[in-house]
């Protein structure tokens, strides 16, 4: 939240834009006139004049945050169950959990050596770690915004009425779901026992997936296509074959993912603004709870 308050003046950009990423002050700038864009236009006198404003706006994403990781550790069972780990891993105590080998498989090459930004359950198979398969993973769109699982309530997207998914949400769940592996009790910056840098990492995922590389697309319409049905990707882009595999470690697999691609007319990151996304969602939750907070107050006076 540092230098996002005071929100004046009200940038002149796209939210949207792929140059939000282009360095510190442009993600400020790119983070604020997201701001501006979900809060309705009714509050953004309250927002930039309310000196309380900052402190609620706070409140109520660290009390969104909580309950959302909340939620997803009681059934972390059932989102990491395709592979065929004991439920009872994941109410462990942490020094069990620190030592399982199983957990250690999915967070680090070959189960051993360093935690990595690029940890085998960030795979579509955790066992074969190729370029073309990181960040398409299976449990995050079993555990995501599809609602398809017959008997169980309607997932977020579902109630949001969501039409497509944004690089922000992809990002957010790969830390997530590095996360609920490790023995980390707290989801922070930096993890208190791992020593992971989730800040970091996020802002790794994210800048790759701004990147208008053949990987980039072809992650933003897997999740497209297996979350809602639709692509977003043209059907003449060819991505690179899952079969090849990497000369080296990380350095020759980052050269793999930022090989460029022609943009297709239509990708996600160029959807109209009436699209309803995860993000723009994510923030209207904590507006309400902002919204409900400032008529408490003003009705208090």
């Amino acid at each position: 939240m540092n230098g996002l308050f005071p929100t004046t003046p009200q940038p002149n950009i796209s939210p949207r834009s792929d140059t939000c990423r282009a360095s510190p002050q442009a993600k400020l700038n790119g983070a604020t006139a997201k701001l501006y864009h979900c809060v309705p236009k009714s509050l953004h006198k309250v927002m930039e004049t309310y000196s309380q404003f900052v402190s609620l706006f706070c409140a109520a994403v660290s009390s969104e945050r909580l309950n959302i990781l909340h939620s997803l550790k009681d059934c972390a069972g059932l989102i990491f169950s395709s592979l065929k780990l004991d439920p009872t891993v994941f109410t462990a105590r942490p020094a069990e959990k620190q030592e399982n080998e199983l957990l250690l498989a999915l967070l680090k090459k070959h189960g051993e050596d360093e935690y990595t930004c690029l940890a085998p359950i960030l795979f579509t198979n955790p066992s074969v770690i190729v370029p073309n398969n990181f960040l398409k993973m299976p449990i995050m769109v079993k555990a995501s915004l599809s609602g398809k699982t017959k008997g169980h309530p309607k997932a977020r997207g579902q109630h949001w009425d969501m039409q497509c998914v944004m690089k922000g949400v992809i990002a957010g769940a790969a830390i997530v779901a590095h996360f609920l592996l490790t023995h980390d009790q707290k989801l922070m910056a930096t993890g208190s026992a791992t020593k992971i840098e989730y800040g970091q990492d996020y802002d790794f995922y994210l800048e790759h997936l701004f990147k208008r590389s053949s990987w980039a697309i072809s992650v933003m319409d897997y999740y497209n296509r297996e979350v809602f049905g639709t692509s977003s990707v043209s059907a003449s882009l060819s991505a690179p074959s899952s079969t090849s595999q990497p000369h080296t470690w990380e350095d020759d697999f980052l050269q793999q993912l930022e090989s460029p691609a022609p943009a297709p007319a239509h990708t996600a990151s160029t959807l109209s603004a009436h699209v309803t996304t995860l993000t723009d969602c994510l923030l209207l939750d904590y507006i309400k709870l902002l919204a409900s907070s400032l008529l408490n107050l003003t009705n208090g006076q």
